[in-house]
């Protein structure tokens, strides 16, 4: 056929979309062009006979196109033929064909070979894979194979990169498997020849550099591409789960990553590849990202003798090291250096047994040495040039933080790997195997160190370089700046190198017994065959380790005190108008916690230094600082303002430091003196010379002063943001060290009994205590308007509160009576954010006072609270002032709930009893109103949340309780319903959504409250008529929420979560009340919400979700529909479709997440029992989808093999045969292998790409 017009119409339509006018059309027709029968025998004609590269460009599409749509007709071989023939005519043009048409050409070429894979034998799959390897090894360039190859591991990988070829799964799980059990490693084998003879001739001497004779424009011309797509390639697992989490999509429950926060404040950070959002692997990293799922990939064993082979790693450094000479492009592509940094880092974290001890190869430890000792002989090479750089130049960031992120993947591999060698039954400990079998080890971790200390010195040298050219610009900041970064990932692995040795040292110790001469004898087969002397080798690492931790420590105070002269001097360079408090965020307590807990375990590994340095840096400043004060208290002089600001700025940072190094943060568990610092004690033969007393009395002292000054003209000298800090080390601080326990500690030195013990040791710790509460007293006269000074007083108050002896010696403190009286009294002149937590912090106090105290406390806090809502009737309800007390008295009640407890409950009880009506006239005095209804809320959630409803006395107390809430809930409901209909409220409100969110929590923590061990309520240990109540009470919940609730409202995400799992509690615990009791309309809402919940992007919502569903299906099959009325019935049935439904299409068809299938199986099988009629009819259309009668025999296999899995599983028996008014669902766990074996060979059928 002549296809000469095509010819012409293809050119003139490439022409025309070049201009404006005819741009239309001519797309039009590009478009189409793919789609005409003819379009692979009018492609091949135009790459033939046309000289224009664009219509070259638009042909291959259509040849693309048209294969991937008719393949059935075009047949097997047809299609290789077709790709032979593009084949040889892109090697035979490969020099005179434009880059763009090129590279299309050989995508064709890569997506041909990938549709035809499945249905080639493999003697047709080897025998392209080999033409590919020797066209690679050719010496033409462009090599067509390298390019290729490079699209063809793009396609097989998977992902976003893959063509779409409308093929199910399986057909690209097959492709995957087969291509890279077989084919994949011969690619790579070809690649490395390539990488290896141009580095040899890169290192030939010649004169003049030999001309390239063509730019190299695109990346797929190089060697190293292949290298770096399979370094970079996620292999499929033995492991039949593993297999099943990647054909369903990756976790949404472990995409939120602790380090994303931080990384995202970050300047000059890169992204990495996330686009594959259906990939079984990203393809390529990004050097930045220090996510710790970026690992290397686990490389099977047929990998093992080419990948640690020592030429084959020495090859990726050499290329790094021949590119940086490769100035003019003669043997490297551009862009080849940064390709090479990301092969360097992924070679450098070669791990698992596949490689090192492949079926249980004794020889595995052996191995894994030479692979560290090759590794670390490369990246010394490294560490010492980078050393060399002037590493604050932007040309040193890509190999700076590429340099700092292989250290970090290889020392992270090295730790996760497990020892072959056994010691006395025990495994040897990674860094024992390490410092034994590599002699660079030390050599390696102390160039490691010297590459940390050179990075702060580098960060230093910016500031100072900032300081002199006046820089005040926050992109300037040094911390966002890439030494930082780099800074920030040597931290975190030298910090895994600590925990290490703490564990290898804990290890060693229960050792010591069974061999007190040192020497530990192997048995033999692993990479020792004599003795080891694992405590020579762990003293050597513990004293290399204590001596590079002062070197680092040192040179991270100097950056901080550097960095506190920049802030000082940009400081006074800006205006306070445009100073922005950005909350907790800002702190720099919070901000810096990775590096402060570094600089903690880098001081702790030699305390006595660390704290002496420490202490003696905030004595010398301390009194530094006084003198200032001194002079300026002898003639007022505002030239020191410079000097106090930045001794005040430096303080804070030591004091960072120092509240770091002597404690741990703590909530779940408490928290004890660090074992480093008792021992340290222990050698001090007094206070004087026990530096952590100094330091922690040095901080007292330093506080006193701040809060003491004399006139209220030096006052304006002082600095909240120090004594804030102050008070934040003493939180952390001293509820650790203060009147602590000594049964805790096997033994406690005399110097902190001294100090902080006792009483009845003969400490001083009580002294101390009453200290503080008088600096408490004297900071919130002082700082009166400070919202962050009197916050953290109160936050360190309340941590006292929460240790009994602490507590019991402020309220046994004289001075503790008159301060409560003064923060009661003065509540009006602090911050109104502070008055609740100040209210909550007096209550748990009072706890611990006499019974006579504690009651005139809790009635002088009562009267506190209540005084803020005695002048809604007696005055006009609508008068800001008014509005403003009710605020804060609702505010410091929703304070006194939150501090509810065994010792004050009755009182609580008395409170709750006594403002129910009050509520009930503040929601209607305030109907109009927003923030006073839900304040209201808000503290009746704190009250179902902290009050112990069993320790009520009787029934009649709980059955009031209950009826009290109702009312409240009641009048709620009244006032607030119809507001859902006008009120628009954009989603991301959230002051909008704080009553929704409340009023939810509210009921959940009322049913979590009331049924407290409870399976459920027809087995509560209450009495029937108290259950019912507060069933009642709880159902009316449900209904307020959904009659004071726009839908709109209802699916934001937090307030959908929080909703969910009330749901899921409500259907365990309450179903037959919510039969009893909820209305018709309220249930066709919950349906709704179900089936929005099922296959919901937000994970917590889908599974919780799918309990209910479980939960409620559960009790409709076994109850039967008999037990509710005609009407609900049939909407449970419609509902039970509808799930039923949308379900079966969410498990067959979407991006699944793996962690959900037990849950979501477990709810279809329980629908599928109530209406088996429907799964039918479901699976029926499954089977219309296609007319091959492949196809239907596959699904109706898979069907039947699942029935009969279903009939013979013991769970389901078990469900069947259960009863009761709430019976449990079916066992999730039981079901979870024949559901997976169902659902991998259907989606394997039915899902597409």
């Amino acid at each position: 056929m002549d296809y000469t017009q095509t010819l012409r119409e293809l050119e003139q339509a490439c022409g025309d979309f070049q201009d404006t006018a005819p741009r239309l059309a001519a797309e039009r027709y590009l478009q189409e062009f793919g789609k005409r029968p003819d379009a692979i025998a009018a492609g091949k004609y135009v790459l033939a006979h046309s000289s224009v590269p664009t219509a070259m460009f638009f042909a291959l599409g259509g040849i693309k196109e048209s294969v991937i749509a008719s393949f059935a007709v075009l047949g097997l071989e047809e299609a290789l033929v077709l790709r032979d023939d593009l084949f040889q005519l892109a090697c035979s043009n490969n020099r005179s064909l434009e880059s763009f048409v090129l590279d299309s050409l050989c995508w064709v070429i890569a997506v041909i070979t990938k549709r035809a894979w499945v249905e080639s034998s493999e003697q047709q799959r080897a025998a392209f894979v080999k033409t590919l390897c020797e066209d690679i090894l050719q010496n033409n360039s462009p090599r067509v194979g390298i390019i290729v190859a490079t699209y063809l591991i793009d396609e097989i990988a998977g992902g976003s990169k893959c063509s779409e070829f409308n093929l199910p799964w399986e057909f690209h799980y097959s492709c995957k498997v087969s291509f890279e059990n077989t084919h994949m490693l011969c690619l790579f084998e070809a690649a490395l020849k390539v990488m290896h003879r141009k580095l040899q001739k890169s290192k030939e001497p010649r004169g003049a550099p030999p001309g390239s004779g063509r730019t190299i424009a695109y990346e797929r011309r190089s060697a190293l591409q292949i290298a770096d797509r399979i370094f970079s390639w996620s292999f499929t697992p033995q492991d039949a789960s593993h297999t099943i989490t990647t054909s369903f999509g990756h976790s949404r429950a472990s995409a939120v990553s602790g380090s994303a926060g931080k990384c995202a404040s970050r300047q000059n950070s890169r992204d990495a590849d996330d686009d594959d959002d259906d990939s079984h692997g990203n393809l390529g990293i990004a050097i930045l990202d220090s996510d710790d799922q970026n690992r290397t990939p686990l490389f099977p064993k047929q990998w093992r003798s080419l990948l640690l082979d020592n030429d084959v790693i020495n090859l990726f450094f050499s290329i790094y090291e021949a590119t940086l000479n490769d100035q003019m492009h003669a043997f490297f592509s551009p862009g080849s250096s940064h390709i090479a940094l990301q092969c360097m880092i992924q070679v450098s974290g070669l791990r698992g047994k596949g490689l090192f001890a492949p079926d249980g190869s004794k020889d595995g430890d052996s191995v894994r040495a030479q692979y560290a000792q090759v590794i670390m002989q490369n990246q010394l090479r490294v560490i010492r040039h980078v050393c060399t750089m002037d590493l604050a130049s932007d040309g040193s960031e890509d190999i700076v933080v590429a340099a700092t992120q292989m250290i970090r993947r290889f020392i992270e591999a090295q730790l996760d790997e497990h020892s072959y060698t056994v010691v006395a039954g025990k495994q040897l400990h990674p860094l024992a195997l390490l410092a034994a079998g590599v002699p660079e080890t030390l050599e390696y971790f102390n160039e490691t160190s010297k590459l940390i200390c050179s990075l702060l010195q580098a960060a230093g040298g910016i500031v100072k370089s900032d300081n002199a050219n006046f820089v005040d610009d926050d992109s300037s900041d040094v911390d966002n700046y890439f030494v930082m970064q780099a800074f920030d990932e040597l931290a975190s692995a030298w910090s895994a190198v600590i925990d290490e040795v703490n564990e290898w040292a804990y290890l060693d110790k229960e050792l010591e017994a069974a061999y007190p001469n040192g020497t530990i004898a192997t048995n033999g087969g692993g990479l020792f065959t004599g003795q080891i002397d694992s405590r020579s080798v762990l003293t050597s690492f513990m004293q290399f380790l204590g001596s590079t931790a002062y070197m680092i420590r040192s040179q991270y105070i100097q950056l901080r005190m550097l960095m506190c002269e920049d802030s000082v001097l940009t400081s006074d360079s800006r205006s306070e108008m445009q100073t922005i408090d950005h909350g907790l965020l800002a702190k720099d307590y919070v901000v810096y916690e990775d590096q402060l807990q570094f600089f903690a375990l880098l001081a702790r590994l030699d305390i006595r230094t660390s704290v002496d340095r420490l202490h003696e840096s905030l004595r010398s400043r301390c009194s530094a600082l006084q003198s200032e004060f001194a002079r300026l208290e002898r003639a007022i002089d505002s030239g020191s303002q410079h000097t106090i600001d930045l001794l005040h700025e430096q303080i804070h940072w030591i004091v960072l430091m120092i509240g770091y190094t002597l404690a741990d943060s703590g909530t779940s568990e408490r928290v004890l003196i660090p074992g480093q610092i008792t021992e340290y004690s222990k050698t001090c033969t007094s206070t004087e010379q026990d530096h952590t007393v100094q330091a922690i009395m040095s901080m007292l002292q330093l506080l006193q002063f701040e809060l003491s000054v004399p006139s209220s003209a030096l006052t304006s000298y002082c600095s909240p943001l120090l004594a804030e800090t102050l008070f934040w080390a003493l939180r952390r601080i001293a509820p650790v060290y203060l009147l602590f326990d000594r049964s805790d500690y096997r033994e406690v030195s005399q110097s902190l009994i001294a100090a902080f013990g006792a009483t009845s040791d003969g400490g001083n710790g009580v002294a101390v205590v009453g200290g503080i509460l008088g600096l408490v007293k004297s900071a919130f006269e002082q700082w009166v308007s400070e919202e962050g000074v009197l916050q953290m007083c109160v936050d360190m108050l309340l941590a006292f509160a929460q240790r009994a002896s602490l507590a019991q010696a402020i309220t046994g403190s004289p001075l503790f009576a008159p301060s409560m009286q003064f923060l009661v009294g003065n509540m009006h002149r602090f911050p109104e954010t502070t008055h609740s937590s100040i209210v909550e912090t007096l209550a748990m106090l009072c706890c611990h006072s006499p019974s006579a105290e504690h009651e005139r406390g809790f009635a002088e806090l009562k009267s506190l609270i209540l005084g803020g809502f005695s002048q809604v009737a007696a005055a006009q309800p609508q008068d800001p002032r008014v509005i403003g007390r009710v605020l804060d008295g609702l505010d410091m009640l929703d304070g006194i709930l939150s501090a509810a407890n065994f010792r004050n409950m009755d009182m609580v009880f008395d409170l709750l009893f006594e403002v129910q009506p009050i509520f009930e006239q503040l929601l209607s005095a305030y109907a109009s109103d927003e923030n006073i209804p839900r304040k209201a809320i808000q503290a009746v959630e704190s009250a179902c949340r902290y009050v112990d409803i069993s320790s009520l006395p009787d029934n009649e107390h709980m059955v009031r309780l209950s009826r009290n809430l109702r009312s409240i809930l009641t009048m709620y409901q009244k006032t607030r319903q119809g507001r859902v209909v006008t009120s628009q409220v954009s989603a991301a409100d959230v002051e909008s959504l704080g009553d929704v969110t409340a009023l939810i929590s509210a009921i959940s923590y009322l049913v979590h409250n009331e049924m407290g061990f409870s399976p459920n309520e027809a087995s509560s240990s209450m009495c029937r008529q108290v259950s019912d109540d507060f069933g009642e009470t709880e159902v009316f919940g449900i209904y307020c929420i959904h009659t004071t609730t726009s839908p709109a409202q209802l699916s934001t995400p937090n307030v959908l979560r929080a909703y969910m799992q009330l749901l899921s509690d409500m259907v365990q615990y309450r179903t037959p009340s919510l039969i009893r009791w909820l209305p018709m309309q309220t249930w066709c809402s919950i349906l709704d919400v179900l089936v929005d919940g099922v296959d919901n992007d937000i994970y917590d919502v889908s599974r919780r979700a799918y309990e209910v569903i479980g939960k409620l299906g559960a009790f409709i099959k076994i109850n039967g529909l008999d037990v509710v009325s005609e009407e609900l019935g049939q909407l449970f049935r419609q509902g039970v479709q509808r799930l039923l439904s949308k379900l079966l299409q969410a498990l067959l068809f979407s991006t699944f997440d793996a962690e959900l299938v037990e849950s979501a199986g477990a709810a279809l099988i329980t629908l599928g029992l109530i209406d088996p009629g429907h799964l039918r009819s479901c699976f029926g259309e499954l089977f219309k989808q296609s007319d091959s009668a492949v196809f239907a025999d596959r699904l109706s296999a898979t069907f039947a093999r699942l029935n009969t899995e279903l009939e013979s599983n013991e769970a389901v028996h078990a469900f069947l045969n259960s009863s009761g008014p709430i019976p449990d669902p079916i066992d999730s766990a039981s079901l979870r292998q024949p559901l997976f074996d169902f659902l991998i060979n259907t989606r394997a059928v039915l899902r597409v790409k």
